[in-house]
């Protein structure tokens, strides 16, 4: 039964999205009660040229046996490109649901985005990539942080 899911997560995972997912860890075991699979210890979630490192990545599916969330914990590292916009980083942890195409990053946030010089420190950001909407939260001694680009006045 076990081995009928690990196909299930890997042809449907990819089915799914228009790449093939494609993760790594030391260690692997699933929940075919809770649709759930987990993926421990250098754990890397890779889809085209977006990727993902992690100490754990769980995937969770729905009554179809389609990645419904991706959560990546434990010292993440990112570099994926959305939109155009190539972003790479680092935080506590990352939420992916592709249905609705919304990220959220959580827990000392540092957000790099190469292709406009920006960076943003947060304890949290939500993306949702469909509508094009940013909410960025930070801690009362520690708030957001944006640095950005301007063009000179001549």
């Amino acid at each position: 039964m076990k081995q009928l899911f690990i196909l299930f997560i890997l042809f449907n995972t990819s089915s799914l999205l228009a790449d093939i997912v494609d993760i790594k860890a030391n260690h692997f075991y699933a929940n075919d009660i809770n649709d759930e699979a987990y993926f421990e210890g250098n754990a890397k979630i890779k889809q085209g040229s977006n990727e993902f490192n992690a100490s754990k990545i769980t995937v969770f599916f729905n009554e179809k046996r389609k990645a419904k969330k991706y959560i990546a914990t434990g010292n993440v590292k990112f570099d994926l490109t959305e939109k155009k916009i190539h972003y790479v980083g680092q935080t506590a942890s990352v939420t992916y649901s592709p249905e609705n195409s919304k990220y959220l990053f959580v827990g000392d946030v540092i957000l790099k985005d190469l292709t406009n010089n920006r960076v943003i420190k947060a304890e949290s950001i939500s993306l949702d990539l469909k509508t094009g909407l940013a909410d960025i939260k930070g801690k009362k001694k520690k708030p957001v942080h944006f640095r950005f680009e301007i063009e000179d006045r001549k």
